[in-house]
């Protein structure tokens, strides 16, 4: 067992501590936060829904990854578009700062 941890210590692959956030803790860090629009063909299909996304975002604040949780992909598509350039003040814990992931929703009526 210590020789396998020492490998992956060796070998950098030692996953970072995230923090986890709340929705209105993301919302509020946000420091750029363009909302999606809602597609014109889902609008005449009449197609209304909540989208849930899930997303990491660097020390930096950068976001890196958006998955999606939940929703109709018509409507899921420009939110993960327009939540992949969200910018954040970055999150601190210990005074350092660290990655973080956080929940989003929209909701398309």
């Amino acid at each position: 067992m210590a020789a396998v941890l020492a490998a992956v210590l060796a070998s950098g692959s030692v996953c970072r501590a995230q923090l986890r956030l709340t929705e209105a803790q993301a919302k509020a860090a946000a420091v750029v936060k363009a909302l999606p629009e809602y597609p014109t063909a889902a609008r005449q299909l009449k197609v209304t829904g909540r989208v849930e996304l899930e997303i990491d975002i660097d020390p930096d604040g950068v976001v890196k990854d958006v998955r999606i949780v939940s929703g109709n992909p018509m409507l899921a598509r420009p939110c993960v578009k327009v939540v992949a350039d969200w910018k954040f003040k970055p999150f601190q814990q210990d005074g350092k700062a660290v990655a973080a992931v956080a929940p989003l929703s929209f909701e398309f009526r």
